[in-house]
């Protein structure tokens, strides 16, 4: 049973790993949105790539090419190991937000990137002292998207809503049981993550 629920962990870990979840955001955001559908297929997949490679594809390629390097676990089990891809994320996904900004399309796109981005750099300033939870914080920033969404546009997106926390827990779980965090840095990551995401799109 122990090995059963470790590997459930890991995969939770894999599947909702910090570099896959902006995504899943915007996936979601795509079919939450009414008048979504009515979009071109061609300006949805030129913001798919926007966020695929600002969010995903070209930090993941910075983390490779640091697991060359002397010194630098691609696991990044010490927290130092984290500062220079937080960084290098931020930055990746500043200049995806500033492409989004250029299309005709809803701001809470750009919005969220900027939140994103903004969490990243918070995670960055923490983990120079401490270590935080990265998956926890993408999982309370997707949470907190749709709080704000409902909350600023009366959308009905509670089930959305329902299931983001109930991942988010799950993933959560799955960093305790895997003694990557404790539950101190899964819990203040997952608030830094929900309040930060909501505060920007909600105000902004």
């Amino acid at each position: 049973m122990n090995k059963i629920l470790k590997n459930t962990a890991h995969l939770f870990s894999f599947v909702f790993h910090p570099l896959v979840v902006p995504s899943i955001g915007f996936i979601l955001l795509f079919y939450s949105l009414p008048g979504f559908e009515l979009y071109p297929p061609r300006m949805r997949n030129i913001m798919m790539v926007i966020i695929a490679f600002s969010t995903g594809i070209l930090p993941l390629t910075f983390i490779f090419l640091m697991s060359v390097a002397a010194g630098f676990s691609s696991k990044m089990e010490h927290h130092r190991d984290r500062m220079l891809p937080y960084i290098f994320s931020a930055f990746s996904i500043y200049m995806g937000a500033q492409l989004m900004g250029k299309l005709p399309v809803p701001g809470v796109f750009r919005l969220f990137m900027l939140g994103a981005c903004l969490v990243l750099i918070m995670l960055f300033l923490i983990t120079m002292k401490w270590k935080i939870s990265g998956h926890a914080a993408a999982m309370g920033g997707l949470t907190g998207l749709f709080l704000s969404l409902a909350f600023r546009y009366a959308i009905d997106l509670k089930w959305v809503i329902i299931a983001a926390i109930f991942v988010s827990g799950i993933v959560a779980s799955s960093r305790i049981l895997l003694t990557k965090h404790s539950a101190l840095q899964v819990y203040l990551g997952y608030g830094l993550g929900l309040v930060t995401i909501f505060l920007t799109v909600y105000l902004f």
